[in-house]
């Protein structure tokens, strides 16, 4: 069966619109999931305080509205006898057509909801007063006569802009943040797209797709397992999927080492899952109780994944939670020792230079304590052969 091409011959009709038919997403992926589902106002809230609208509305303020980026949106109430006919019939249906020009029928932004609620924000002083915006730019009359009219493409259901959302914010050049990535693919997922559709849908050609979906579920089992708050992975979300392309640290969670070998739907055994919490843990912290160990996301490369192959040293970073010296464990002991040899004759090398000056009665107790743990460390290797 050939793959069916999402774009290929389906225009969809684009509408001239009313700021007053259109209506901001709750299921935006972009939003935080507490706020998702909430009202117009606790959306207009969270996209004003955390989605920087004010540059967009600096610009809208100074240029109108561009024709050239339409919205895109879905009819916020599609009644029943379209909803089990395919594009391509509804492309030749009168009676839908008459649906969506009818002034009755509103709409659900499902891209573009920046873009509205600047332009909602900029001609409602009474939405400025209740946000308890105080300063937000000036609009011309004619600026403000543009943008009540909007350009919108409309889709007949969501199911069928997921292609088209993937593809421009997944791997696309408008890039939504990591996490809003992953959860955008699992909504995907739930609408009946598997993981093969995807990666096809948005070009990908490696594994980043199904490793975000994994790092997804790996979140899922956490929050399953009531193993504290999830919220900074979601928000560090980039340190999971770094992560998961370490090997030791897959191995580590007892995963496969091809990705095509993973379950997707539920990565991690139950055995597990301590694991995958104390991993939680070194990456994001257990609240104020426990920091995280990491510092920055090279921490990651270059010391977590190297602790973590070994189970002396990673034994010994949860013990200590001190990643430095996990590190230099992870090398085994001997190298340690080494390395701490070396370096304290290096310091003794640097001490002999100068401690001709320096005869005072604190610097000989420090030498004889030097000279007590050499000979102990000599009496120990002499035992030992």
């Amino acid at each position: 069966m050939a793959q069916e091409i999402f774009g290929l011959g389906k225009k969809r009709p684009q509408l001239d619109l009313s700021v007053e038919k259109l209506f901001l997403d709750p299921e935006n992926p972009r939003l935080p999931e507490i706020v998702q589902g909430s009202n117009e106002d606790a959306l207009l809230l969270t996209l004003y305080k955390d989605f920087d609208l004010r540059e967009l509305a600096e610009s809208l303020s100074q240029n109108g509205y561009f024709d050239e980026e339409p919205l895109v949106a879905i009819p916020k109430d599609l009644p029943a006898k379209f909803k089990g006919k395919t594009y391509e019939l509804l492309n030749k249906d009168k009676e839908y057509y008459s649906f969506i020009n009818n002034a009755d029928t509103n709409f659900i932004v499902v891209e573009g909801n920046r873009r509205i609620a600047a332009v909602k924000i900029l001609l409602s002083s009474e939405l400025r007063s209740k946000l308890k915006i105080k300063e937000w730019p000036d609009i011309s009359p004619q600026v403000k006569t543009d943008i009540k009219i909007l350009p919108v493409i409309i889709y007949p259901r969501r199911e069928e802009v997921v292609p088209y959302l993937g593809v421009r914010h997944i791997s696309g050049i408008k890039k939504w943040e990591p996490y809003a990535k992953a959860r955008y693919i699992a909504s995907m997922i739930q609408k009946g797209f598997s993981l093969d559709d995807i990666q096809k849908t948005i070009g990908d050609r490696g594994t980043s797709t199904r490793k975000s979906y994994v790092c997804y579920k790996l979140i899922g089992q956490m929050e399953e397992e009531e193993e504290g708050s999830t919220e900074k992975a979601k928000s560090l979300f980039s340190y999971l999927l770094l992560s998961l392309g370490q090997g030791p640290i897959k191995d580590y969670l007892g995963m496969p080492k091809n990705w095509s070998e993973v379950n997707v739907e539920q990565p991690i055994k139950k055995a597990k899952m301590p694991n995958l919490k104390n991993l939680f843990s070194f990456l994001f912290g257990e609240g104020k109780e426990k920091l995280p160990v990491i510092k920055e996301s090279r921490d990651i490369t270059g010391k977590l994944t190297h602790v973590l192959r070994l189970k002396h040293s990673a034994e010994f970073l949860l013990q200590t939670r001190d990643l430095d010296a996990a590190y230099d464990r992870s090398d085994g002991e001997e190298t340690l020792v080494l390395k701490q040899l070396t370096t304290a004759n290096r310091n003794l090398e640097t001490a002999l230079g100068i401690v001709h000056r320096h005869k005072t009665e604190q610097v000989i107790g420090e030498v004889k304590k030097c000279k007590e743990t050499l000979n102990q460390i000599t009496r120990i290797l002499e035992e030992k052969q």
